[in-house]
């Protein structure tokens, strides 16, 4: 198919409406934005910044407040004649762009334009905020200051009414007074000459003033009542008190509790001053340290107080437990010469005694010191006290060392007994399996079991000897019983496995016989048996040695037999 050349001429007909159509779309569009920018810009124009200017220059301004006005007619002036106009201007640009189809350049024109609106805006809005706060200050700062000269009025009528609270603070409170009344003086001054924003600042001082006026007012009678309705009649109590207690012959070694009481009263004299020139923080300080200072006194001559009262009930506790501890202390002496006697002491029983005896006799040499000098008056109680529980804890100390040396003693008899009885028990053992092994008629026993035998005969009868002695040794005695029951279990597995073995080889060639003619090996092996068995006492090597062969022979066989000889050693142990 081939292209004629009416179809390129409509092709390109074609791609120029699209192309135009496009274009004049783009144009309308820029055209509408700029329309929008200069909307926005106749609305900014439109705030009324230049009647406000205009009614701030009619009202006869001085001072900082006239100031501040010509810092905002400079800003408006700037606006006006420089940026209003560079704003004018780009969007005057961006029109003749797009007028000349250049919407590229028109586009970015009109965002230059866009941003310096936008900042200038923001620029506006905060002139006029500024303009309307300044021109509204007339009226605010009235409203303010009618507030502040009630409250003004209230503290002097305060004042003036309850003077006798405020106590040598009246004069201080009065000048406070006066000063307030200055700075009222001074807004109205600032008023009439047309400085509102100084005027707003004195307000601002004078509120912060009154503020600590009021704050006085309120916490300074309290304070002043506490001093001397309180603080110092506390003062007069302790310096009473302590007078009582003197008269009762109580000691407070250095404490000079008067020259303290008057250290107090100087402070709390300091506090007032503070308190008649308002310096309450640091009135405060030093009433607080008082306060503490007070405390501390009582606690101190309550303490004195309480430790007599508690002295006067330890020491007659004391002289009930001094008394016992020593009679307990003489009957543990008794007891340990006593079993010394008879019995080897390893935990030095003797000299803890002795040292216990010592203790005690000095702690009733220190406790009838403590008697003496309560009896003269000569005793600080809080430190008799503190002597008097040592002496107590000791005591206890005491008691509990006796309880434990009186039973490390009594075990010692009971020991000996169990001792002798497991002695009998060996030796009864002992009996039993000799007669057990002769029951069994066996041809001879090794060298290792008579070993064995007779060094268990031997400590049985060294055993007996040391239970024997006029001192007993436990300590040894159970070691040695520790030994020989070692050995003597040593001894009985011996036995056992002998007598085990043995009769389970004479079972076992009973059940070979059978078979000893038949088979060659089993005669052999019959005849090796019994020459272990009888010639050389190996039982358990002969039990080995037929219990194989038998096994070749019968497999059911050994197993048999064993089965038979526990039944018959159960039935026998039962």
């Amino acid at each position: 198919m081939s292209v004629t050349f009416t179809d390129i001429l409509f092709a390109i007909v074609v791609i120029f409406l699209v192309i135009s159509g496009i274009v004049f779309f783009m144009k309308t569009q820029r055209t509408k934005e700029v329309r929008e920018l200069e909307n926005r810009k106749d609305e900014m124009m439109t705030v009324s910044i230049a009647d406000q200017l205009f009614t701030l220059k009619n009202m006869e301004l001085s001072g900082q407040t006239k100031r501040k006005y010509e810092s905002l007619v400079a800003t408006w002036q700037t606006l006006t004649n420089y940026q209003f106009t560079e704003i004018e201007s780009t969007i005057i640009i961006a029109e003749q762009y797009i007028d000349q189809m250049k919407l590229i350049k028109a586009k970015n024109a009109m965002n230059e334009a866009t941003d310096l609106l936008e900042s200038t805006e923001i620029e506006v809005n905060e002139l006029h905020d500024e303009l309307t706060k300044l021109i509204d200050v007339t009226e605010s700062n009235q409203v303010r200051y009618e507030s502040l000269l009630e409250r003004y009025n209230t503290s002097r009528k305060n004042i003036m009414n309850h003077s006798f609270d405020y106590g040598p603070a009246i004069e201080t409170l009065e000048k406070n007074l006066q000063y307030l009344e200055l700075n009222f003086t001074r807004y109205n001054e600032l008023m009439s000459e047309g400085d509102y924003l100084e005027a707003q600042d004195m307000l601002g001082k004078t509120d912060s003033d009154l503020s600590t006026l009021e704050e006085i007012l309120e916490k300074l009678p309290k304070m002043y009542s506490k001093i001397t309705s309180e603080y110092e009649e506390n003062l007069e109590d302790i310096a009473q008190g302590y007078k009582r207690m003197e008269e009762s012959k109580f000691k407070f070694d250095d404490v000079h509790v008067l020259e303290r009481v008057d250290e107090i009263q100087e402070r709390l004299n300091e506090a007032k001053t503070h308190i008649k020139n308002a310096d309450l923080a640091e009135a405060q300080t030093l009433m607080d340290k008082s306060e503490r200072d007070i405390n501390a006194m009582y606690d101190f001559l309550q303490a004195e107080i309480d430790a007599k009262e508690a002295v006067q009930g330890l020491m007659h506790q004391l002289t009930q437990s001094l008394a016992q501890i020593k009679d307990d202390n003489r009957y543990t002496t008794i007891e340990v010469d006593r079993i010394a006697q008879s019995y080897v002491l390893h935990d030095n029983q003797e000299d803890r005694i002795a040292n216990i005896t010592e203790n005690i006799q000095r702690d009733q040499e220190e406790f009838a010191q403590l008697i003496q000098e309560v009896k003269e008056h000569e005793a600080i109680y809080t430190k008799v006290l503190q002597r008097l529980k040592r002496i107590e804890k000791r005591i206890d100390e005491y008691l509990t060392q006796q309880q434990g040396i009186i039973q490390s003693l009594a075990s010692l008899s009971q020991r000996e007994k169990d001792a002798k009885s497991n002695l009998d028990l060996f030796e009864l053992d002992l009996r039993n399996m000799k007669r057990r092994l002769e029951k069994q008629h066996l041809p001879g026993l090794s060298q290792s079991f008579y070993d064995k035998f007779y060094l268990v005969t031997d400590q049985i009868e060294y055993m007996s000897k040391e239970l024997n002695r006029v001192q007993v040794d436990m300590n040894e005695v159970e070691a040695l019983e520790q030994d020989l029951a070692e050995n003597m279990a040593t001894l009985e597995e011996m036995a056992e496995e002998y007598i085990d073995n043995a009769t389970l080889t004479e079972y076992m060639i009973q059940h070979s016989n059978r078979f000893r003619y038949d088979i060659p090996e089993m005669e052999q092996a019959i005849r090796e048996a019994e020459f272990l068995f009888y010639e050389q006492f190996r039982y358990g090597e002969a039990l080995n040695v037929i219990e194989k062969a038998l096994y070749r022979v019968d497999r059911e066989g050994p197993t048999q037999v064993r089965r038979m000889y526990q039944q018959e050693k159960q039935h026998r142990i039962y």
